[in-house]
């Protein structure tokens, strides 16, 4: 009996997520800045002579203080940060900010190393980590002061349903900030499956989709941002830090992996920069206005 074909249409499950995630740790440590997010550049960053792999920190980090704007997170307020990854956003912001901060993501390993980092900075009394899916958050309702979820959501095969999930954690009135990653130019089948192979992603909405998705999740788009042009560098960044490394890369995954990976990668970055879009939302519960 054979399996149905997989389409780029074809939900992605939360297992199946997670299961990426897990054999991908190792890897996406090496082919990024602290985090595996994008960050905001500003036009003179690559004239600096400094690693790639500082550069990206850098520019997440500027990206993670933006958020922190936005939400306007006061000292002593708990966010919750879902799809929390290795953990640096969320250790930033606490430090940064003076907040707390709890994190969950559907992947084992990457709280493993959040919690790791908790504790050697010594923030581990106010960040802590646990495993938690985003679309059915294990946290009571109306506990947060704000609410994140930084490029987890083309993860997500039912985003309306993850967005009710951060409103009903999120305190009355709270802010809730979601990034989406769109299509700018529309993206062939082919494209897709590759997002699909290569970042476990499911099929990339429209501009129009996202606003679509914010309505029927009942939730009012108080503020949107197109970070397209600012995050576009981190794309650049990325395939100098896998240069950098490919030779650790091919130690450990072997040499055929990394020769698959030299074409793999380029053609999907290639793609991200010049089709995709990049969306940070801020939102609230239209009941909570």
């Amino acid at each position: 009996m054979t399996s149905a074909p997989v389409s780029p249409a074809t939900p992605l499950t939360s297992a199946e997520v997670a299961a990426w995630y897990e054999a991908s740790d190792e890897l996406c440590k090496m082919i990024s800045g602290d985090s595996f997010h994008y960050g905001m550049w500003q036009p003179d960053d690559f004239g600096e002579p400094l690693p790639a792999r500082q550069l990206a920190t850098r520019a997440q980090n500027r990206m993670t203080d933006f958020f922190c704007d936005l939400l306007a997170i006061k000292p002593g307020e708990h966010l919750l940060d879902v799809g929390c990854g290795h953990g640096s956003p969320a250790l930033h912001a606490a430090r940064e900010r003076r907040i707390q901060v709890t994190g969950c993501s559907i992947s084992r390993a990457q709280i493993t190393e959040a919690i790791r980092r908790a504790a050697a900075t010594g923030m581990a009394d106010r960040v802590r980590f646990a495993f938690g899916d985003a679309m059915d958050l294990p946290h009571e309702s109306g506990r947060f002061d704000a609410v994140w979820a930084l490029d987890s959501f083309p993860h997500l095969n039912d985003p309306v349903q993850g967005l009710g999930e951060l409103a009903r954690t999120a305190r009355p009135g709270a802010p809730i900030l979601v990034t989406f990653y769109t299509q700018r130019v529309p993206a062939t089948d082919a494209e897709l499956m590759m997002c699909r192979e290569a970042f476990a992603f499911c099929p990339l909405p429209t501009h129009e989709q996202v606003l679509g998705q914010i309505r029927a999740a009942g939730l009012t788009l108080e503020q949107t941002h197109d970070m397209s042009a600012h995050i576009a560098p981190t794309c650049r960044a990325y395939e100098r830090i896998y240069q950098d490394n490919r030779a650790l890369i091919a130690e450990k995954f072997g040499v055929p992996y990394a020769a698959a990976m030299d074409t793999a990668l380029a053609d999907t970055l290639t793609f991200l920069t010049d089709k995709t879009g990049y969306l940070a939302c801020l939102l609230r519960h239209a009941a909570h206005s």
